[in-house]
């Protein structure tokens, strides 16, 4: 990646995150009300993989925030 992009990138916050993670809930409650449960199975499945993801970020995060201070 050359410099120019890194520079262009933003960091992604827990609570950018869980804004997804709650939109994509949403979308399985719908997904499921419409009768697709293997869709919204596989949804739900990714949506564990993030929130494991989320939990270490927020770790991550509240040990920065320690070290720190």
């Amino acid at each position: 990646m050359s410099k120019k992009q890194q520079t262009d990138t933003t960091a992604v916050t827990a609570a950018d995150i869980e804004r997804s993670i709650q939109a994509l809930n949403r979308m399985v409650e719908r997904l499921w009300g419409d009768g697709r449960e293997a869709e919204a199975k596989a949804l739900l499945d990714a949506l564990d993989s993030l929130n494991r993801a989320l939990d270490r970020i927020r770790i991550g995060e509240s040990r920065r925030v320690k070290t720190i201070h």
